[in-house]
Protein backbone atom coordinates (compact mmCIF):
# COMPACT_ATOMS: atom_id res chain seq x y z
CA UNK A 1 0.00 0.00 0.00
CA UNK A 2 1.20 3.50 -0.77
CA UNK A 3 1.20 5.94 2.12
CA UNK A 4 0.32 9.13 0.25
CA UNK A 5 0.77 12.49 2.08
CA UNK A 6 -0.75 14.76 -0.41
CA UNK A 7 -2.72 14.23 -3.76
CA UNK A 8 -5.46 16.02 -6.04
CA UNK A 9 -7.55 14.79 -8.27
CA UNK A 10 -8.97 16.76 -11.49
CA UNK A 11 -7.77 19.90 -10.07
CA UNK A 12 -8.92 23.01 -11.95
CA UNK A 13 -7.64 26.76 -11.82
CA UNK A 14 -9.16 29.11 -14.35
CA UNK A 15 -8.61 33.16 -14.65
CA UNK A 16 -11.14 35.16 -15.64
CA UNK A 17 -10.98 37.19 -19.02
CA UNK A 18 -12.26 40.62 -19.01
CA UNK A 19 -12.88 42.70 -21.64
CA UNK A 20 -14.85 45.98 -22.63
CA UNK A 21 -14.77 49.69 -20.44
CA UNK A 22 -16.58 48.02 -17.69
CA UNK A 23 -14.55 44.99 -17.47
CA UNK A 24 -17.04 42.76 -18.01
CA UNK A 25 -16.01 38.96 -18.35
CA UNK A 26 -16.10 37.20 -21.54
CA UNK A 27 -14.26 34.10 -20.88
CA UNK A 28 -11.61 31.51 -18.72
CA UNK A 29 -8.63 31.08 -19.06
CA UNK A 30 -7.76 27.18 -18.21
CA UNK A 31 -4.25 27.34 -16.86
CA UNK A 32 -4.29 24.35 -14.44
CA UNK A 33 -6.79 21.79 -16.45
CA UNK A 34 -7.84 18.49 -14.38
CA UNK A 35 -4.22 17.78 -12.50
CA UNK A 36 -4.04 14.84 -10.63
CA UNK A 37 -1.44 13.10 -8.71
CA UNK A 38 -0.44 11.74 -5.41
CA UNK A 39 2.65 12.52 -3.64
CA UNK A 40 3.93 9.72 -1.27
CA UNK A 41 5.38 9.80 1.88
CA UNK A 42 9.36 10.55 1.90
CA UNK A 43 9.20 10.62 -2.28
CA UNK A 44 9.98 13.27 -4.06
CA UNK A 45 7.49 14.34 -7.39
CA UNK A 46 9.07 16.89 -10.33
CA UNK A 47 6.79 18.53 -12.55
CA UNK A 48 8.69 19.58 -15.85
CA UNK A 49 7.64 21.90 -17.92
CA UNK A 50 7.95 24.97 -20.05
CA UNK A 51 7.52 28.93 -18.95
CA UNK A 52 3.90 29.14 -18.92
CA UNK A 53 2.61 25.83 -18.64
CA UNK A 54 0.96 26.02 -15.37
CA UNK A 55 3.47 24.27 -12.73
CA UNK A 56 3.47 27.29 -10.25
CA UNK A 57 0.09 28.03 -10.10
CA UNK A 58 -0.49 24.77 -9.25
CA UNK A 59 1.81 25.01 -6.29
CA UNK A 60 0.20 28.19 -5.55
CA UNK A 61 -3.24 26.52 -5.29
CA UNK A 62 -2.06 23.82 -3.39
CA UNK A 63 -0.42 26.39 -1.00
CA UNK A 64 -3.59 28.06 -0.70
CA UNK A 65 -2.29 31.10 -1.98
CA UNK A 66 -4.58 30.92 -4.59
CA UNK A 67 -8.40 29.60 -4.22
CA UNK A 68 -8.80 26.51 -7.04
CA UNK A 69 -11.81 26.57 -9.08
CA UNK A 70 -12.53 22.73 -8.95
CA UNK A 71 -11.18 19.67 -7.99
CA UNK A 72 -10.40 17.48 -4.47
CA UNK A 73 -7.10 18.35 -2.77
CA UNK A 74 -6.68 16.07 -0.07
CA UNK A 75 -3.71 16.11 2.93
CA UNK A 76 -3.03 12.75 5.27
CA UNK A 77 -6.31 11.65 3.44
CA UNK A 78 -8.26 14.51 4.27
CA UNK A 79 -10.05 16.64 1.90
CA UNK A 80 -9.12 20.51 2.38
CA UNK A 81 -12.64 21.46 1.68
CA UNK A 82 -13.33 19.48 4.90
CA UNK A 83 -11.08 20.75 7.14
CA UNK A 84 -11.27 23.22 10.36
CA UNK A 85 -9.81 26.48 10.17
CA UNK A 86 -7.09 24.71 12.53
CA UNK A 87 -6.41 21.79 10.90
CA UNK A 88 -5.88 23.63 7.40
CA UNK A 89 -3.22 26.10 10.19
CA UNK A 90 -1.71 22.66 11.20
CA UNK A 91 -1.81 21.20 7.41
CA UNK A 92 0.07 24.54 6.01
CA UNK A 93 2.62 24.39 9.04
CA UNK A 94 3.80 21.21 8.04
CA UNK A 95 4.17 22.46 4.13
CA UNK A 96 6.91 25.00 3.22
CA UNK A 97 7.87 26.40 -0.14
CA UNK A 98 11.38 27.27 -1.47
CA UNK A 99 10.68 29.73 -3.76
CA UNK A 100 12.64 30.87 -7.30
CA UNK A 101 13.83 33.98 -6.54
CA UNK A 102 15.82 33.98 -3.09
CA UNK A 103 16.20 37.48 -2.70
CA UNK A 104 12.82 38.36 -2.81
CA UNK A 105 11.75 35.80 -0.66
CA UNK A 106 13.86 37.38 2.16
CA UNK A 107 12.73 40.38 3.88
CA UNK A 108 15.51 43.21 2.86
CA UNK A 109 15.69 44.52 6.47
CA UNK A 110 15.45 41.70 8.55
CA UNK A 111 19.07 39.53 9.35
CA UNK A 112 18.98 36.03 8.81
CA UNK A 113 18.44 35.62 12.24
CA UNK A 114 15.27 37.65 11.89
CA UNK A 115 14.31 35.74 8.72
CA UNK A 116 14.96 31.93 10.91
CA UNK A 117 13.44 32.79 13.92
CA UNK A 118 9.84 34.47 12.49
CA UNK A 119 8.57 31.31 11.49
CA UNK A 120 9.50 29.68 14.95
CA UNK A 121 7.87 32.35 16.68
CA UNK A 122 4.80 32.06 14.43
CA UNK A 123 4.86 28.29 15.28
CA UNK A 124 4.56 28.97 18.95
CA UNK A 125 8.44 28.54 19.97
CA UNK A 126 8.32 31.18 22.63
CA UNK A 127 11.27 30.13 24.48
CA UNK A 128 14.71 32.34 22.83
CA UNK A 129 17.21 29.90 24.00
CA UNK A 130 15.28 27.35 22.12
CA UNK A 131 14.33 29.23 18.74
CA UNK A 132 18.73 29.97 19.07
CA UNK A 133 19.10 26.28 19.21
CA UNK A 134 17.09 25.27 16.69
CA UNK A 135 17.98 28.19 14.12
CA UNK A 136 22.17 26.95 14.64
CA UNK A 137 21.63 23.13 14.67
CA UNK A 138 19.40 23.69 10.62
CA UNK A 139 22.40 26.37 9.49
CA UNK A 140 24.83 23.44 10.37
CA UNK A 141 22.53 21.08 8.27
CA UNK A 142 22.48 22.77 5.26
CA UNK A 143 25.96 24.09 5.68
CA UNK A 144 26.29 27.76 7.12
CA UNK A 145 27.83 28.53 9.99
CA UNK A 146 26.67 31.14 13.37
CA UNK A 147 28.88 34.10 11.09
CA UNK A 148 26.10 34.65 8.83
CA UNK A 149 23.28 35.28 11.39
CA UNK A 150 24.17 38.83 12.19
CA UNK A 151 24.28 39.30 7.89
CA UNK A 152 21.27 40.59 5.64
CA UNK A 153 19.97 38.97 2.49
CA UNK A 154 22.12 41.36 0.03
CA UNK A 155 24.98 40.71 1.66
CA UNK A 156 24.95 36.97 0.77
CA UNK A 157 25.78 34.93 -2.38
CA UNK A 158 22.81 33.24 -4.47
CA UNK A 159 24.17 30.20 -3.28
CA UNK A 160 24.33 31.41 0.17
CA UNK A 161 20.57 32.68 0.19
CA UNK A 162 19.29 29.66 -1.40
CA UNK A 163 20.60 27.30 1.91
CA UNK A 164 19.12 30.51 4.33
CA UNK A 165 15.89 29.95 2.10
CA UNK A 166 16.27 26.13 2.64
CA UNK A 167 17.27 26.35 6.26
CA UNK A 168 14.11 28.62 6.82
CA UNK A 169 11.53 25.75 5.79
CA UNK A 170 13.48 23.03 7.83
CA UNK A 171 13.15 25.11 11.31
CA UNK A 172 9.68 24.08 11.85
CA UNK A 173 10.39 20.16 11.06
CA UNK A 174 7.63 20.29 7.71
CA UNK A 175 6.42 17.09 6.24
CA UNK A 176 6.64 18.96 2.26
CA UNK A 177 8.83 20.94 0.98
CA UNK A 178 7.69 22.55 -2.23
CA UNK A 179 10.52 23.76 -4.47
CA UNK A 180 9.88 26.01 -7.43
CA UNK A 181 13.14 25.98 -9.76
CA UNK A 182 15.46 26.45 -6.21
CA UNK A 183 18.30 25.96 -8.36
CA UNK A 184 18.09 27.63 -12.09
CA UNK A 185 19.56 30.80 -10.64
CA UNK A 186 22.40 29.03 -9.36
CA UNK A 187 25.48 28.07 -11.02
CA UNK A 188 25.89 24.68 -12.81
CA UNK A 189 28.57 23.13 -9.54
CA UNK A 190 26.27 25.30 -7.25
CA UNK A 191 23.27 23.32 -8.51
CA UNK A 192 25.19 19.91 -7.53
CA UNK A 193 25.92 21.05 -4.75
CA UNK A 194 22.24 22.14 -3.66
CA UNK A 195 20.49 19.03 -5.03
CA UNK A 196 22.61 16.63 -3.43
CA UNK A 197 21.91 18.81 -0.10
CA UNK A 198 18.24 18.33 -0.54
CA UNK A 199 18.41 14.55 -1.22
CA UNK A 200 20.52 14.63 2.11
CA UNK A 201 18.27 16.10 4.03
CA UNK A 202 15.23 14.11 2.34
CA UNK A 203 16.81 11.39 3.58
CA UNK A 204 17.56 12.01 7.21
CA UNK A 205 14.14 14.32 7.84
CA UNK A 206 12.04 12.03 5.69
CA UNK A 207 10.55 14.13 4.16
CA UNK A 208 8.46 14.66 1.00
CA UNK A 209 9.31 16.96 -2.04
CA UNK A 210 7.48 18.54 -4.79
CA UNK A 211 9.78 19.78 -7.42
CA UNK A 212 8.94 21.93 -9.64
CA UNK A 213 11.56 22.54 -12.53
CA UNK A 214 11.82 23.09 -16.51
CA UNK A 215 15.27 21.13 -17.30
CA UNK A 216 14.66 17.34 -17.44
CA UNK A 217 18.08 17.20 -16.62
CA UNK A 218 18.10 19.07 -13.48
CA UNK A 219 15.61 16.05 -11.57
CA UNK A 220 16.96 13.14 -13.30
CA UNK A 221 19.10 12.55 -9.85
CA UNK A 222 16.45 13.11 -7.38
CA UNK A 223 13.25 12.41 -8.71
CA UNK A 224 11.24 9.16 -8.11
CA UNK A 225 8.40 10.05 -10.64
CA UNK A 226 8.39 12.69 -13.07
CA UNK A 227 5.18 14.59 -14.33
CA UNK A 228 5.62 16.39 -17.75
CA UNK A 229 3.14 19.38 -17.95
CA UNK A 230 2.27 20.95 -20.83
CA UNK A 231 -0.53 23.52 -21.62
CA UNK A 232 -1.91 22.63 -17.78
CA UNK A 233 -2.52 19.17 -18.55
CA UNK A 234 0.23 16.29 -17.11
CA UNK A 235 0.80 14.99 -20.72
CA UNK A 236 3.04 12.22 -19.03
CA UNK A 237 3.32 10.50 -15.95
CA UNK A 238 6.14 7.92 -14.92
CA UNK A 239 8.91 6.78 -12.51
CA UNK A 240 11.63 8.27 -13.03
CA UNK A 241 13.62 6.01 -14.39
CA UNK A 242 11.03 4.98 -16.78
CA UNK A 243 10.53 8.71 -18.19
CA UNK A 244 14.26 8.83 -19.52
CA UNK A 245 14.69 5.37 -20.64
CA UNK A 246 10.83 4.92 -22.29
CA UNK A 247 9.55 8.46 -22.87
CA UNK A 248 6.42 7.75 -25.30
CA UNK A 249 4.80 11.99 -25.46
CA UNK A 250 6.32 13.83 -28.13
CA UNK A 251 6.88 16.53 -25.99
CA UNK A 252 9.04 14.54 -23.53
CA UNK A 253 11.18 13.90 -25.94
CA UNK A 254 11.20 17.00 -27.11
CA UNK A 255 12.16 18.00 -23.30
CA UNK A 256 14.94 15.67 -23.41
CA UNK A 257 16.31 16.33 -26.31
CA UNK A 258 16.48 19.92 -25.57
CA UNK A 259 18.46 19.70 -22.12
CA UNK A 260 22.12 20.70 -22.25
CA UNK A 261 24.30 18.35 -21.82
CA UNK A 262 28.35 18.39 -22.37
CA UNK A 263 28.23 15.81 -25.19
CA UNK A 264 26.58 18.34 -27.04
CA UNK A 265 28.99 20.76 -26.32
CA UNK A 266 32.14 18.62 -26.85
CA UNK A 267 30.28 17.25 -30.46
CA UNK A 268 29.19 20.48 -31.42
CA UNK A 269 25.61 18.56 -31.83
CA UNK A 270 23.66 22.08 -31.91
CA UNK A 271 20.04 21.94 -30.26
CA UNK A 272 17.49 21.15 -32.98
CA UNK A 273 14.29 19.88 -31.53
CA UNK A 274 11.76 18.10 -33.10
CA UNK A 275 9.01 20.91 -33.12
CA UNK A 276 6.99 22.14 -36.03
CA UNK A 277 6.71 26.27 -36.42
CA UNK A 278 3.54 27.25 -34.24
CA UNK A 279 1.99 29.39 -31.55
CA UNK A 280 0.84 27.53 -28.45
CA UNK A 281 -2.72 27.36 -28.21
CA UNK A 282 -5.02 30.63 -26.09
CA UNK A 283 -5.68 28.96 -23.17
CA UNK A 284 -8.96 31.20 -22.82
CA UNK A 285 -9.98 29.43 -26.30
CA UNK A 286 -11.65 25.92 -26.37
CA UNK A 287 -9.69 23.42 -28.16
CA UNK A 288 -10.98 20.42 -29.71
CA UNK A 289 -7.61 18.41 -29.81
CA UNK A 290 -4.52 17.37 -28.28
CA UNK A 291 -3.05 20.91 -27.10
CA UNK A 292 0.14 19.52 -28.08
CA UNK A 293 -0.53 19.20 -32.24
CA UNK A 294 0.34 22.70 -32.95
CA UNK A 295 3.84 21.65 -32.49
CA UNK A 296 3.77 18.33 -32.93
CA UNK A 297 5.65 17.16 -35.82
CA UNK A 298 3.56 14.28 -36.00
CA UNK A 299 -0.08 15.10 -35.42
CA UNK A 300 -3.06 14.56 -37.73
CA UNK A 301 -5.89 15.73 -38.84
CA UNK A 302 -7.21 13.05 -35.76
CA UNK A 303 -5.40 14.97 -32.96
CA UNK A 304 -6.45 18.16 -34.33
CA UNK A 305 -10.34 16.99 -33.71
CA UNK A 306 -9.81 14.74 -30.95
CA UNK A 307 -8.91 15.14 -27.31
CA UNK A 308 -6.68 12.67 -26.18
CA UNK A 309 -7.53 10.19 -23.15
CA UNK A 310 -4.31 9.58 -20.26
CA UNK A 311 -3.93 6.06 -20.64
CA UNK A 312 -1.47 3.14 -19.04
CA UNK A 313 1.14 1.94 -21.78
CA UNK A 314 3.43 0.05 -19.24
CA UNK A 315 3.02 -0.13 -15.56
CA UNK A 316 2.67 3.01 -13.38
CA UNK A 317 3.30 5.01 -17.21
CA UNK A 318 0.10 7.48 -18.54
CA UNK A 319 0.31 9.07 -21.13
CA UNK A 320 -1.71 11.44 -23.27
CA UNK A 321 -1.08 10.86 -26.39
CA UNK A 322 -3.15 9.45 -29.47
CA UNK A 323 -0.12 7.53 -30.82
CA UNK A 324 1.36 6.90 -27.54
CA UNK A 325 1.83 2.79 -28.48
CA UNK A 326 3.59 3.89 -31.85
CA UNK A 327 7.25 4.16 -31.80
CA UNK A 328 7.47 6.95 -32.88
Amino acid sequence: MKDIILSCEELVKQYPVKKGLFNKVVGQKNIVDKVSFELEKGKTLAIVGESGCGKTVLTRVLLGIEDKTDGIIRFDGKSVDDMSSSEKKNMRSKIQMIFQDTLGSLHPRMSIRESLEEPLILNGVTDKSEREKIILDTLSQVGMSSMFLDRYPHQLSGGQRQRIVIARCLVVTPEIIFADEPISALDVSLQAQVINMLMDLQEKYKLSMLLIAHDLAVVRQIADRIMIMYFGQIVESAPGSEIYKNARHPYTKVLLKAAPSISKGLEDAGFDIDLKPGDIPDPSQKMEGCPFCTKCIYADEHCMKVKPEAREVAPGHMVLCHKAEQNL
